[in-house]
């Protein structure tokens, strides 16, 4: 083959030259694109397809250009000027090298990279497109849809919009309950009392008892008007609540029937035993109807009585049955005569407004209390009754006794051993005994009373005592004495 000219071979060169550029730029540009999508196994595949591509164009132009072989020296003087790939290049990213068949076996196992061909797989990562298809995944989108249903279950709660019921939790508001609580009255009439004064009322005022007991600061009330007949009670207060007032408004009176009372009899009426802060109050009167009792004691012997009445009885004979109705009497009535109301073992009592008349015996005692204060009352009985004293206290502290009315047949007031710090004040006295510090030392015992102080009484009687004993602290001012 003939030579060739300088500028063939320049134009040979600069072809060699353009096609080796080229090849550099596709080498750049792929490994952009690699950093770009992150897929470096099909980055490699095109690498190798491009590096092909180059070999094949490279010697067509040699074969055009050089039809005769080269030599080995000029072939590498052909390649790339860069020796090796940069170092932060995958080793499959370098240039193509046209070396001799040395470098052939570089793009080789390039070519073993075909196990990336496995990129074929990677057509199956086209599948995972797909995921697109992951719009089943709004599948999960209908549980929100039950989620909506939970928007109903709001509705339910529409149900407590029936709270419309909780209205009728206020008539358990309407506590009308507690308000009997404020006036817990217990009327002896609702508990079956006929108040006719012949029907015996002792289990009505019993269980109205029983019922203002178990509640605190109750009342138990005997209305005015009527006439109760009521046998030996005890209104006991030991398991009580406080502050349980007793008003008494009608009238009750004892039974004069002999069975009632027992065949020894009962030494009280009215009892009221182991009571705290207890009032009893109001307009009504307590009536003993001792007058069958007093005959009885106004003789030493029974027989006399029964004479007596005999002699009556012959001296008209209109009162002929009266007599013997006052004979059968006197004959059948229990020696031991009560006293019409009492007190022991009280703690801060009030009693205010109550009549009593007629007792069998004393109308009023006090005995082993503290804290008593009588007042606004008045007792009633003949002058000749015998042992009716009016008030009489027994080993009692801290009493005041004011504005009351006291007329009987023995001491208006008596007190005896064990008492102290009693007070008594604008008191009127009479028929009786008066104001009376006595029993001391009864069956030759000693006793002591003291700090007894009495103002302004108007008394129709003698004060008296007996027995030995001590009596200190006591005052008497602003008192009037008459037919004593």
């Amino acid at each position: 083959m003939g030579k060739l000219s300088f500028k063939s071979l320049m134009s040979a060169f600069a072809v060699a030259f353009l096609v080796w550029c080229i090849s550099c730029e596709v080498c750049n540009a792929r490994e952009v694109t690699n950093r770009r999508s992150g897929t470096a196994a099909a980055a490699a595949t095109d690498d190798s397809t491009a590096g092909e591509l180059f070999v094949a164009l490279e010697r067509t132009l040699e074969d055009t250009l050089f039809p005769s072989p080269l030599s080995p020296t000029t072939a590498r003087g052909l390649t790339c000027p860069r020796p090796y790939p940069r170092p932060h290049h995958h080793p499959h990213h370098h240039c193509p090298r046209h070396g001799p068949p040395k470098q052939i076996p570089s793009p080789t196992p390039t070519a073993e990279p075909t196990p990336p061909i496995p990129n074929p797989p990677p057509a199956p990562m086209a599948e995972p497109t797909p995921p697109p298809p992951q719009t089943p995944a709004a599948k999960p989108a209908p549980p929100p849809t039950p989620a909506a249903k939970p928007t109903p279950t709001p509705a339910p709660p529409m149900p407590p919009a029936s709270p419309m019921p909780p209205a009728e939790p206020t008539p358990p508001a309407s506590p009308t309950p507690p308000v009997p609580s404020k006036s817990t009255a217990f009327n002896v009439l609702g508990f079956g009392a006929k108040g006719d004064g012949n029907t015996d009322d002792t289990k009505a005022f019993q269980d109205a008892w029983a019922a203002s007991c178990n509640e605190e600061a109750s009342t138990m009330v005997v209305p005015a008007n009527y006439v109760f007949l009521v046998g030996p009670i005890s209104f006991v207060g030991e398991h009580c609540q406080e502050n349980i007032i007793l008003q008494l408004d009608g009238t009750v009176v004892a039974p004069t029937d002999p069975q009632a009372w027992g065949d020894d009899g009962i030494d009280r009426w009215l009892h009221f035993d182991k009571l705290s802060r207890f009032t009893l109050q109001g307009s009504g009167t307590v009536d003993g109807q001792g007058s069958i009792w007093w005959h009885r004691s106004q003789s030493e012997d029974l027989n006399d009585d029964l004479f007596d009445v005999d002699d009556d009885a012959d001296v008209e004979m209109d009162y002929e049955d009266v007599d013997i109705q006052a004979k059968d009497e006197l004959s059948s009535m229990p020696r031991n005569k009560p006293t019409a109301m009492r007190f022991d073992h009280c703690l801060n009592v009030t009693f205010s407004g109550i009549k009593i008349q007629n007792s069998p015996n004393f109308h009023l005692t006090f005995d082993h209390c503290t804290g008593v204060h009588v007042h606004d009352m008045s007792i009633s009985s003949p002058g000749d009754s015998p042992n009716t004293d009016g008030i009489h206290l027994g080993n009692s502290q801290d009493v005041t006794i004011h504005d009351a009315t006291l007329a009987c047949g023995d001491d208006c007031i008596s007190i005896v051993s064990g008492c102290s710090n009693i007070h008594i004040h604008d008191v009127h006295c009479g028929p009786g005994h008066g104001i009376s510090i006595g029993s001391l030392g009864k069956d030759h015992s000693r006793a002591c009373v003291h700090n007894i102080t009495v103002q302004n009484v108007d008394l129709h009687g003698t004060t008296n005592g007996g027995g030995t004993g001590a009596v200190y602290g006591v005052k008497f001012s602003n008192v009037q004495v008459s037919e004593v």
